[in-house]
């Protein structure tokens, strides 16, 4: 009796002094599917909410003192919730993204992570999963999955885009990659999204609508920001091919992973071209990518980043009317080409003050050189009908600076500063070449001479100054404001004299702006909030606005006021919808004017009005089945428009579809695991080619069907069928001088690709 009440003793006091045993928990948080940290994430005990903490930007926590039989909640927004004893915790926490993710954390709106429901501007996320589902050949296939987004393909890579402006080459956009732009002011290029490495990509995040309170020009139509891939938490390779029918071809691998406080990404791809169905459309394309994290201590990191681009394609042009509609896709040009390269390097420290103040210090630098002999620049001879006149040109800058932003925030209150600066000189030369023509009319030689056009230098350097704050005046009612100034100036060094095409005199022309913002987020309860904002957006004028010329133009910034109201709202955890609606007026938009004397002068000569409603729509029928509509209604009008002494005021803007939209249909089998198959659908309105309204394109609609399966977490095989039904399409239409020009879309093609992963 007495060795059982001892025994009886015995286990009581193990089982008390257990209970009061106490551990520290120690780990990181990781995506089961892409392996990086997962930061922000929220640890806490189950029984003691209030005994927590998150994780950092590497995925790092610490959780000290825990009963060593307690349970431990791990959880993040998007991600399914996880529970562990706190004694069996593992030291590496896979966690997989929701299959019903109604809401997103997003990242470019203030350049810390918020919910989307609390963001008082329009912002859609492709995210880690999509992109993984999509496996892409062109951009295009991604962006136009966001309301109001068309990125218009002008064949490999090559594009022009629509958002809350008709489809244009202006400089009215930002592409930005981890928040800092690819180019510098002055000198955008409608091309500049061949110069984004695919292999890099996490997530990519678009706003809508002038943002340049925070990134400064061109955030007018819209602001993308590219966001890269961090190392992953364990290693982790991974290789991958694609082919098609019509000759594309890419091939690429990937190695992550992290020791101790430091990871490391790598990747290498190549993709191109040859042999397609159409004529002279060759390109390659070698993308390198290296990003470098460092855990420096608790309140310490720094991220660093290699990015390199080398790209070199034909240049095809577009088709008449004849061409097009007869399918006929021999090329008038036979030595036109377009080739880039883009080399973008930056540091980033992450410092935390304090729980409440947070640093964020970046140093970049940039070097870019654009090459082209571009058919547009093509001229025939008046006199002799074998005989054209074009151009050979090369535009290149490098740039070095730096953007420091400190983050307050305490309670209610939320306050954001920062100074930038951006010194980036530049060159831009054109050389005058013969082309012979043939009597088929086509151009098929040229000959170099000696005769510059163009050459000059242009040193360019943007200074910044930006702020915002936002206060929760109730858990329901929050107010935000922001502004930006910035100082804008060009050197013009020119090396041609008074003579020349290109002889504008040597110049210095500054240029200032304050872009204010002001928005407010009415949440009514977790599943309804409704937001309005004011902002304003500008650009100055572009280097080859004021300077290919003999003389230089007294031009202004373009301003554009937006007025927006929208709503986000959710149902059931089953059924998201975003809503906004826009009012965006320009005010000394550029045009060229033909002067009395003949010559031609640039101008801010024009304004014009844009109104639309965007909308996204996400319904999970099931845990198989879910259905997506995003799309948008926009009109377009020049309210002052008289080039050329014709009055074009009232039009309708030319490339302007009054409603575009995309269609997602998505089955995951519950029989068949880490499967999918979706059908989408494209559509885009008939639309004016031309300022005076005298002729419309049609319009378009095209299906593409995605197919893929992952086997045993290590092999995955993919088959994308795009333009499903092989229709005849122009992605742009328009007329100029009396002659239509229609930019063919792709043909059907069969994308097949495999990809191994070993972690």
């Amino acid at each position: 009796m007495k060795h059982k009440f001892f025994l009886f003793m015995l286990l009581s006091l193990t089982s008390y002094f257990l209970h009061a045993q106490t551990i520290d928990v120690e780990g990181r948080i990781m995506d089961a599917e892409t392996g990086e940290a997962i930061a922000g994430a929220n640890i806490y005990l189950k029984d003691n909410p209030a005994k927590g903490t998150s994780s950092d930007i590497n995925g790092h926590f610490v959780l000290k003192n825990i009963p060593v039989n307690a349970v431990v909640v791990i959880s993040s927004l998007g991600y399914e919730t996880q529970t562990y004893k706190a004694s069996q915790m593992p030291k590496v926490i896979k966690m997989k993204v929701k299959a019903d993710q109604l809401e997103q954390v997003v990242l470019t709106a203030s350049g810390s992570p918020q919910k989307r429901k609390e963001v008082p501007v329009s912002i859609s996320q492709i995210s880690a999963a999509e992109l993984e589902e999509i496996n892409p050949v062109s951009l295009e296939e991604v962006l136009n999955r966001a309301p109001g987004v068309m990125m218009v393909d002008l064949g490999n890579e090559q594009h022009s885009m629509s958002i809350r402006q008709p489809i244009s080459y202006k400089s009215v956009y930002l592409y930005l990659e981890d928040e800092l732009p690819i180019r510098t002011v002055g000198l955008f290029n409608h091309n500049a999204l061949i110069e984004i490495n695919h292999a890099a990509l996490k997530k990519v995040e678009i706003i809508r609508g002038p943002y340049s309170a925070l990134y400064g020009s061109d955030a007018i139509g819209g602001a993308i920001n590219f966001i890269t891939k961090d190392p992953s938490v364990e290693p982790l390779y991974k290789f991958y091919g694609v082919i098609n029918n019509i000759g594309f071809r890419k091939i690429g691998g990937l190695a992550s992973g992290t020791r101790g406080s430091t990871g490391l990404l790598g990747s290498l791809e190549y993709s191109g071209r040859h042999n397609g169905y159409r004529e002279h459309s060759d390109y390659d394309k070698i993308s390198a990518f290296f990003k470098m994290t460092n855990r420096l201590n608790d309140k310490m990191s720094v991220k660093s980043v290699l990015n390199f681009i080398n790209y070199k394609t034909d240049m095809t042009g577009g088709l008449d009317s004849t061409y097009f509609y007869s399918q006929d896709y021999t090329s008038q040009y036979r030595f036109t080409y377009r080739k880039a390269t883009a080399l973008r390097y930056y540091s980033r420290l992450h410092y935390d003050w304090n729980e409440h103040n947070h640093l964020k210090a970046t140093v970049f630098a940039r070097y870019n050189v654009m090459g082209q002999n571009p058919h547009y620049r093509i001229k025939n001879d008046r006199h002799d009908p074998h005989l054209a006149h074009g151009q050979i040109n090369e535009n290149s800058f490098y740039s070095i600076g730096f953007n420091i932003t400190d983050d307050y925030q305490n309670g209610p209150f939320k306050a954001t500063g920062g100074i930038s600066v951006d010194r980036s000189p530049s060159s831009y030369w054109a050389k005058y070449i013969r082309v012979h023509r043939t009597d088929d009319r086509i151009y098929d030689t040229y000959e170099e001479t000696d005769s510059l056009l163009t050459d000059y230098d242009v040193k360019i350097c943007n200074r910044a100054a930006f702020a915002s704050a936002e206060y929760k005046l109730t858990d329901a009612f929050k107010l935000l404001g922001g502004f930006r100034y910035d100082y804008i100036a060009y050197d013009l060094d020119n090396h041609l004299d008074a003579s020349a095409y290109s002889g504008a005199p040597d110049s210095k022309d500054v240029f200032k702006a304050f872009t204010p913002r002001l928005g407010m987020v009415l949440k009514a309860d977790d599943h309804l909030s409704f937001y309005a904002n004011y902002s304003k957006g500008f650009r100055p004028p572009e280097v080859g606005e004021l300077y290919r010329g003999v003389k230089v133009p007294s031009l202004d910034p373009v301003y554009y006021k937006n007025y927006e109201a929208g709503a986000w709202l959710s149902f059931d955890e089953k059924l998201s919808v975003d809503l906004a609606y826009y009012y965006l007026r320009a005010e000394n938009e550029i045009i060229t004017v033909r002067l009395p004397d003949g010559s031609r002068e640039n101008k801010n000569a024009a304004q014009t009005t844009h109104r639309g409603f965007e909308f996204g729509i996400r319904y999970f029928v099931s845990p198989e089945w879910d259905f997506s509509v995003n799309g948008a209604y926009s009109q377009h009008y020049f309210d002052d428009y008289k080039p050329k002494g014709k009055d074009y005021s009232g039009n309708e803007m030319p490339g302007a579809p009054p409603l575009v939209f995309n269609t997602q249909i998505r089955y995951r089998p519950s029989f068949w695991n880490n499967s999918y198959v979706i059908l989408e659908m494209f559509h885009v309105d008939p639309y004016y080619m031309d300022e005076a309204n005298t002729e419309k394109y049609e319009g378009y609609q095209i299906y593409n069907l995605r197919l893929g399966k992952t086997f045993n977490d290590k092999w995955k095989v993919w088959l994308n069928v795009l333009n499903l039904t092989d229709e005849l399409y122009a992605t742009s239409a328009s007329l100029s001088w009396g002659r239509k020009q229609y930019r063919p879309g792709e043909k059907r093609s069969f994308n097949l690709g495999v990809s191994y992963t070993i972690h």
